[in-house]
């Protein structure tokens, strides 16, 4: 018995099989950049063609849009997915659809202690929930909910609501943007293009002209190198990224933790592990005391998502899926 696993970002897309004869072998990775293909099915041809599989019996992906029976359209990438579209024209047997951040949230049990770097310590309850939130292209959340020892991710489109400035300096920001953008969310900031927005105002507050283009990547290496506009975007992303998650925890309290995985959070530890992320998520006057309860994680594991499509695929097939025998 074969078992595919694919987590599809709107940057990279990962996968990895596993043989039921040999459980815990698992094959060499494979990753594909999402936007040279035109479609998912090219990609999965793709895929099929360089691993020289034939047949799979078990499938699941982890993908970046709501999930809307057997189907999906990416948020971040140009491509409807239809699983039954899928299994007539591909040998991947019996297919699941599921949101990135259910597949991220299933990953967590199968983490070490050394792919966590504790942001905030609160008080830990065994018998919480818990909550995943990531940014990368995009911004992903996931409640979690715990019944009897078993944790149960949703998916939501929460990276959507609407930013919601809290001082003089975001309030700026979001004029700034309202110039060209209607409806402002904590995507449009808290993610690799939303982090080049953030340089890009602060550059323009300072010289009143827009700078060249530039990727997160070079912003955030302008930004260790000593550039004041970069490290003033840096840090304003790392505020809003506190405060959005402290609001997500007003929602969704998360006393077993919350945990900040995605693409960009392992890139900034430095940034994410200075007292303003902390300052921010803490923030919410009267309801202070609920949000610093919560434990904070960082995930420092970028196949946290692969992982956990593959803890999906295993419980498919009937193996055993949880904790560290789903690992990658």
């Amino acid at each position: 018995m074969r078992v595919l696993a694919g987590d599809i970002g709107g940057t990279t897309s990962r996968f990895q099989w596993m043989d039921s004869s040999s459980p815990e072998h698992h094959s060499t990775l494979f990753y594909y950049p999402s936007h040279r293909f035109s479609s998912f099915t090219e990609l999965l041809q793709t895929l099929l063609s360089d691993s020289g599989v034939t047949q799979v019996d078990y499938t699941c992906f982890g993908l970046p849009g709501p999930i809307q029976g057997s189907k999906v359209t990416l948020t971040n990438l140009p491509w409807t997915i239809d699983a039954c579209d899928l299994k007539s024209q591909l040998p991947l047997g019996q297919i699941s659809l599921i949101n990135d951040f259910q597949a991220a949230a299933l990953g967590i049990d199968t983490l070490s202690a050394d792919k966590l770097v504790c942001l905030h310590e609160g008080t830990f309850d065994a018998a919480g929930n818990r909550l995943v939130v990531g940014a990368g292209t995009g911004l992903g959340v996931a409640p979690v909910y715990q019944l009897e020892g078993q944790f149960y991710p949703q998916p939501s489109e929460g990276g959507h609501i609407a930013f919601a400035p809290i001082n003089d300096q975001q309030n700026r920001l979001l004029d700034w943007m309202h110039k060209d953008v209607s409806y402002i969310t904590y995507e449009h900031l808290l993610s690799g293009e939303g982090l080049v927005t953030l340089y890009r105002f602060h550059f323009f507050q300072r010289n009143g002209c827009l700078p060249t283009s530039f990727s997160a990547a070079i912003v955030h290496e302008m930004a260790e190198q000593g550039d004041e506009v970069a490290r003033a975007a840096l840090r304003m992303f790392v505020h809003i990224y506190g405060q959005f998650i402290g609001d997500v925890a007003l929602i969704w309290p998360a006393r077993a933790g919350i945990y900040i995985a995605g693409g960009i959070a392992a890139k900034i530890v430095k940034w994410m592990t200075a007292e303003d992320f902390t300052s921010y998520f803490l923030t919410k006057e009267s309801m202070n005391g609920v949000v610093e309860k919560m434990p904070v994680y960082l995930v420092k594991d970028e196949l946290l998502g692969l992982k956990g499509a593959m803890v999906a695929a295993r419980r498919m097939a009937g193996l055993p899926g949880s904790s560290h025998e789903g690992g990658v």
